[in-house]
């Protein structure tokens, strides 16, 4: 289904609406017009198109309508909890952007549960990789969505259904941005789905993926632009500038360590106090403060330390 033919057929029902600012669109969105429980508002065939109600269209329009004045993390966590429920229920999202076929991207999370400031680290660490897989495969079957489901897992199998499985995702549906590439591409990960794989799923992840796209590049240009303002970064040594870089590159705290000729764990214990020298929440963020304020002089770790 064509995306820009789908919008352009109910964009006329936009003139009834009133825009609002992005702060109460967000709150907004967990009141979309006609809202449904979470699980109980999309009327799925098992292998039924997408053939949207006048409520679901309704619902639809204030999905495209709220995602385009977005412009900050939290308001795309509140959009992503709220009114894109009504079409892709989901309790997990991880959501990547940058160079998809390089794999030089920064990793998101996005999740209904508290995460932890000491789980943090793990959980983005394995998103990551969790992501690095996806991807690959994604690429592989041709940029297609891709469903995992919960009742499937074939002990020495699909390595993407393992660690979907390790991770507690359940039902996974993976896509992203296909005809765009090199550092502006785009990548999700809907995990803990409420149904399992369905034609309608696919449909709807195709007409809303533009939008995704553009929500988190405009949030994640506004968090570099926050980092601008702060106060000047604290210096990093040189071992923290190497462990960075392999950050930047996706490696993992083991693959890192093994290049450095360090343990795992020493590894992860200089990431933590990189992310507190440099006042972010991830290595997401880090990474894009380290890009923004020019540490990476080097394409390469050193073993120098």
């Amino acid at each position: 289904m064509n995306a820009a033919l789908a919008y352009n057929d109910i964009k006329p029902a936009m003139n009834s609406r009133k825009s609002s600012s992005p702060t109460a669109t967000a709150r907004a969105a967990n009141e979309s017009p006609g809202a449904e429980p979470a699980g109980a508002q999309a009327r799925d065939l098992e292998d039924g198109a997408f053939a949207p109600t006048p409520q679901e269209l309704e619902r639809l329009l204030f999905a495209i309508e709220s995602s385009q004045q977005i412009d900050k993390r939290f308001q795309f966590f509140l959009w992503a909890q709220g009114v894109l429920q009504s079409f892709i229920p989901h309790q997990t999202l991880i959501c990547a952007t940058g160079n998809l076929d390089t794999e030089q991207f920064e990793v998101d999370v996005f999740s209904s549960d508290a995460i932890t400031q000491e789980k943090q680290p793990e959980l983005w660490e394995a998103a990551r990789e969790t992501t690095r897989l996806a991807v690959r495969e994604w690429i592989r079957r041709g940029r297609e969505p891709l469903f995992y489901s919960s009742e499937v897992r074939e002990e020495g199998g699909d390595p993407i259904q393992q660690i979907i499985w390790e991770m507690g995702l359940g039902n996974t549906l993976i896509h992203g941005t296909r005809d765009i590439r090199g550092p502006n591409a785009s990548f999700y990960i809907f995990g803990r789905l409420a149904r399992g794989p369905r034609r309608r799923s696919r449909e709807v992840c195709e007409i809303l993926m533009p939008y995704l796209h553009f929500a988190a590049h405009r949030y994640a240009l506004q968090d570099v632009d926050a980092m601008q303002r702060r106060a000047p970064v604290p210096e990093l040594s040189t071992r923290e500038i190497q462990i960075m870089l392999g950050v930047r590159d996706g490696k993992t705290n083991m693959a890192i360590g093994a290049e450095l000729g360090i343990s795992p764990l020493t590894v992860k214990n200089h990431v933590q106090r990189i992310l507190r020298k440099l006042q972010v929440n991830n290595r997401a963020q880090a990474v894009a403060r380290c890009l923004v304020t020019r540490m990476f002089s080097g394409d390469t770790l050193s073993e120098d330390a």
